[in-house]
């Protein structure tokens, strides 16, 4: 299966298509698209690696508010960007109430989409991987699972019981992988915090404090300067 979700856009408008579909697709994503919720439902239903709908509501037909409800009916997984029109608040608070993930207004700029599709695609791909672990647990049980996963050994030390509860499991894998996402994307960058921070799709800021959380130095990961 391939690592990156398919990311749908589904938008009326052809030229919106067209626009999010060509920088989506520079960004690395696979990208289908859809102009109507109709048509956006039958790729649902055919579309195993599905993992994000960006979404207008606005549409003919059956707008986005119902395609949010019924692909969270069937699909609780799939995360929903939704496209609102400026100053349409209410709506888009209606629209994260029926389980959409984030919203923005039209007109958007490109980059606060970017950051929110890498953000929301990173979210999704967390917790695929927490639920595929969580069921091996269940079924293979602790020995299965740290056999397959890197950070598994550290996770079931901290345990004091093989009976830990589902939360507190999922908990510690979700910190677990946290950590390892963000040690990687600091290694990519060579411990460049601006950088890590932007393909992270978070602010600076923000970025640091989940540094200071996990206890991740990023001076580990810069070159080392050569002695003159």
């Amino acid at each position: 299966m391939n690592t990156e979700p398919v990311v749908m856009i589904v938008d009326d408008e052809e030229t919106i298509r067209k626009l999010l579909k060509a920088r989506f697709e520079r960004d690395g994503y696979r990208v289908v698209t859809a102009s109507s919720a109709e048509e956006a439902r039958s790729i649902v239903d055919s579309t195993p690696d599905l993992g994000v709908i960006v979404t207008d509501i606005r549409m003919p037909g059956k707008d986005g508010l119902t395609l949010t409800t019924e692909v969270k009916a069937t699909h609780k997984h799939l995360k929903i960007i939704v496209m609102t029109g400026h100053g349409e608040k209410s709506t888009a608070i209606r629209a994260l109430r029926l389980g959409a993930t984030d919203y923005l207004e039209k007109p958007f700029d490109i980059e606060e989409m970017t950051h929110a599709v890498a953000r929301t695609v990173n979210e999704y791909k967390l917790e695929m991987r927490n639920e595929e672990i969580l069921a091996t647990v269940q079924v293979g049980g602790p020995s299965a699972s740290v056999a397959s996963t890197p950070t598994g050994q550290d996770i079931w030390a901290e345990s004091d019981s093989l009976t830990s509860s589902y939360t507190v499991l999922k908990k510690k894998w979700s910190e677990a992988f946290e950590k390892e996402y963000l040690t990687s994307v600091l290694e990519r960058h060579h411990g460049n915090v601006t950088a890590a921070a932007k393909e992270a799709a978070v602010d600076r800021s923000n970025f640091l404090r989940l540094l200071r959380r996990h206890q991740i130095d990023a001076s580990v990961y810069r070159p080392l300067k050569k002695a003159s």
